[in-house]
């Protein structure tokens, strides 16, 4: 047997194991259920108390990195703001306009459009699809903007136009808690999420308590799709030994 038929037999052997090991058979192998993952900010407490700090989960393989943006500089564009949890509320933003009260331990501060627009940025380590979102809104009408997309993105000195076209999520609600179905607006795989309340709008007023997505896998190969490897493989070994 030559150097390129060893080879060739050397392969298709590598590819029956890792078949094997991908638990395959001549049935076809199953697709794996969707994990669906929650992420909750209704406890802890997200350190440093400082502008540009950052929460960061891992939950299913997938690292979730939220941090806090407001449009308090100058030309509207976003800087970095506070990301706060307040126990038993959600999460909210501190913004520099409200810099002096950020180590407040009361409510008041949340993810608001008074005198600037707050945003909250989740970022994926890895392709999600977004199902829900839930908050607890305060003064009955809390809008939101959201934004999705993938690869990585940086609000700083951003307007809130430079993001993109934002979809809206509104109406008019009593307060407490309520979900909403993102993926019914926002289908598709995503890297990152922004939220904000209601650009161009004020009184809107809610804290985010938890997020909930579907981690996007790749797909193990069908049993007969590394049948037709392996037989090709073969062939291919054939044919160049019968030419030497």
């Amino acid at each position: 047997m030559n150097t390129l038929s060893k080879l060739t037999a050397t392969f298709s052997l590598a590819l029956l194991s890792t078949y094997a090991q991908a638990g395959g058979s001549h049935h076809g192998t199953p697709t794996p259920t969707p994990t669906v993952t929650t992420y909750s900010f209704t406890s802890g407490a997200v350190g440093p108390e400082a502008f540009g700090n950052s929460l960061v989960q891992v939950l299913d393989g997938v690292t979730l990195t939220t941090t806090a943006w407001s449009t308090t500089g100058s030309g509207n564009t976003f800087q970095t703001a506070e990301l706060e949890i307040y126990s038993g509320y959600g999460m909210g933003v501190c913004n520099r306009n409200e810099g002096v009260n950020c180590s407040d331990t009361n409510s008041a501060h949340a993810l608001d459009n008074n005198g600037a627009d707050d945003l909250i940025l989740f970022s994926f380590s890895g392709p999600v699809q977004l199902d829900s979102l839930s908050l607890m809104q305060f003064g009955g009408d809390s809008d939101l903007s959201v934004w999705a997309g993938t690869g990585s993105i940086n609000p700083n000195g951003l307007t809130p136009a430079a993001l993109g076209t934002a979809t809206l999520i509104g109406g008019n609600y009593s307060n407490g808690t309520r979900s909403i179905d993102l993926g019914s607006v926002l289908g598709g795989n995503y890297t990152w999420l922004a939220v904000a309340a209601r650009i161009g709008s004020d009184n809107d007023y809610a804290k985010l308590r938890s997020l909930t997505v579907d981690p996007v896998t790749a797909p193990i190969p069908e049993a007969e799709t590394w049948a037709i490897m392996r037989a090709g493989l073969g062939l291919l070994g054939f044919a160049v030994r019968r030419r030497t």
